[in-house]
């Protein structure tokens, strides 16, 4: 039987470098080799072909003639033998999405690593991981979903296979000397791998992963039929984030004070992040890597492929992610409430809430959401959080009327798993279960630039919503003083030794006065100004005072008239007003 097979080996480790051996038999006197310019679930343009440092191709008769067409893709030409290409790629990528080699640990992203072959895309694809000749990398194993082969032992260097290109590249595979433990929910087995030599309780963390497994589980009634295993790959560092959905497993990226400390019972917020993090990954398992947008149901990898609904796959994901978390116990409801809060402060206050669309915001990720600027705050709402915000509206509305947004969940995924949702489909469902009038106001919420009704809808679940104005930039609402001291609608960083302006709220303060992104602030009111300073100084002025800024701007020496006032922006304060619907709402209801 024909198949595509791969040798990873990694050739150097100091370099970062990995040497991959590409063999497949010519099925036409041509063939096309080509790795993907993004990676399914991260989207924007990552033209990965860009690490690869050398490359040639050759059959029994000798060297084949091997023309790059274009940044990711080659051509060769073929006679009736079997092909042989070798290929060097950098791994330096620090991220969930790529490639990273050192002598702690390997994580490969066959996206990033293995060329396809065009026409032999739907042929079994095998890779043959070879263990690294080097006394560091001893005590190294391997831990992937990829299918073992019979002769390749658990956790064991060795050959791996899935039964097409798209589900090989679906697979990120993580080497290195790790910690595993196991768990099972109805039947299957999960696995928790955690990189490195950590200060941590990993039973403790492999409990309340179960738990919150559970909770998603209950979400869709049941596992995915052709889920077989699950794994939980982390890749522990000194500083990170990050995650990213595959189908049968989530890579993730954290600090190791992400980690629980051993004999600490109380879930501060790191861990509680992390957690959030696994939760939200392990809800893709359903909510992405199966049930998708009609447009992704065959990824077209060579360049951007547009959707408007990554607000539905990303942003319920985002609900659902800490709610899990309150629903199996793990944080109580005032915390969870506190972490909500923070979530509509971080939407609220920016401008953006009333420049972009959630459906634009979806559409335009590639080159916006991905690619945020100074100018982000202004211009590019966040389809995770405001998305997340959207589902809480829209599961009030819905409690309000005796349903849940559960069942609207589960009505998705039971109609759409096979065809994929189209652009309408959340409007349909609701129809469908009598909800014919929220359907078309759900539309509205997705098109308009505009705020979203929580306080008109949060009482349904027992909360009310409170604003008052932002008080300084790591302001993400909450209690706060009887004073409202002045802000000056931007955020800022140390740099240098001096206070840089990095974003500037549109209508702010600093706007009204012409001060720009960049802008270096030395004085105001001839007063020496920090980041530590600043803020005290402000609470000395009232509000409607103009005072004299002196700024670098460039190599430029400059003053301006900046009249101090309260903050446009708003945050956040919710309070638990009414405890039995506020209790139901967090209680998960299984579905029979």
């Amino acid at each position: 039987m024909k198949s595509v097979k791969y040798q990873f080996e990694i050739s150097d480790v100091s370099a970062h470098l990995i040497s991959v051996t590409l063999n497949f038999t010519p099925s036409s006197p041509v063939h096309d080799l080509m790795l993907p310019a993004w990676i399914p679930g991260s989207y924007m343009i990552r033209d990965f072909a860009r690490n690869i440092v050398a490359i040639s191709a050759s059959d029994k008769s000798g060297i084949l003639e091997l023309q790059q067409l274009d940044k990711q893709r080659w051509q060769i030409q073929c006679n009736d033998s079997p092909v042989t290409v070798k290929y060097q790629l950098y791994a330096y990528d620090l991220s969930v999405r790529a490639a990273y080699i050192d002598d702690e640990v390997a994580v490969l992203n066959p996206a990033c690593l293995c060329l396809s072959v065009s026409t032999q895309e739907t042929l079994p694809h095998y890779i043959n991981i070879s263990k690294p000749q080097s006394r560091v990398t001893d005590s190294w194993r391997v831990a992937t979903g990829l299918t073992r082969s019979q002769n390749t032992d658990f956790l064991s260097f060795g050959e791996y296979s899935a039964t097409n290109y798209q589900l090989l590249i679906d697979c990120p595979i993580l080497l290195g000397k790790f910690a595993l433990t196991e768990f099972v929910i109805n039947s299957i087995s999960h696995y928790l791998v955690v990189t490195g030599d950590n200060l941590t309780d990993l039973s403790r963390f492999t409990d309340d992963l179960t738990q919150i497994c559970q909770q998603q589980v209950n979400v869709f009634g049941n596992l995915p039929v052709d889920l077989t295993s699950y794994w939980f790959l982390l890749w522990v560092t000194e500083d990170g984030y990050g995650g990213l959905e595959h189908l049968n497993s989530t890579l993730l990226l954290c600090s190791r004070f992400d980690l629980p400390a051993p004999e600490h019972i109380q879930v501060d917020e790191n861990y509680q992040n992390l957690l959030a993090l696994c939760s939200h990954e392990y809800f893709h398992t359903w909510w992405v890597k199966r049930l998708k947008p009609a447009v992704f149901q065959q990824y077209q990898l060579t360049a951007e492929q547009y959707t408007r609904q990554l607000w539905l796959y990303e942003g319920f994901t985002s609900y659902y992610d800490d709610l899990a978390l309150v629903r199996a116990g793990l944080i109580d409801s005032k915390t969870y409430i506190k972490t909500l809060e923070k979530t509509i402060s971080r939407v609220m206050r920016n401008p953006s809430d009333m420049q972009q669309s959630l459906t634009d915001s979806s559409f335009t990720a590639w080159t916006k959401f991905y690619k945020q600027d100074e100018n982000a705050v202004n211009a590019v709402v966040s389809y995770y959080a405001k998305g997340a915000l959207l589902a809480l509206c829209l599961d009030a509305s819905l409690r309000s009327r005796n349903g849940s947004l559960d069942d609207v969940v589960r009505r998705l995924w039971q109609r759409y798993l096979k065809s994929g949702t189209p652009d309408n489909a959340l409007h349909s469902v609701l129809t469908e279960l009598g909800f014919a009038e929220l359907a078309t106001q759900t539309g509205n919420w997705l098109t308009q630039a505009a705020p979203l009704p929580l306080a008109e809808l949060l009482p349904a679940l027992g909360l009310t919503l409170t604003l008052r104005p932002m008080q300084h930039s790591e302001d993400f609402g909450g209690e706060a003083g009887a004073e409202n001291p002045p802000f000056i609608g931007a955020q800022t960083k140390q740099l240098n030794g001096l206070l840089q302006l990095t974003q500037v709220y549109h209508g702010g303060s600093a706007h009204q006065a012409g001060l720009m992104s960049g802008d270096q602030l030395l004085a105001l009111d001839n007063r020496k100004i920090s980041a530590a300073s600043l803020p005290q100084l402000l609470r000395r002025y009232p509000a409607g005072c103009t005072l004299t800024v002196h700024f670098y701007r460039k190599d430029r020496l400059l003053q301006r008239q900046l009249t101090l006032n309260t903050a446009v922006q708003q945050v956040a304060i919710l309070a638990i007003d009414e405890q039995e619907p506020c209790d139901s709402w967090l209680q998960q209801v299984v579905p029979a």
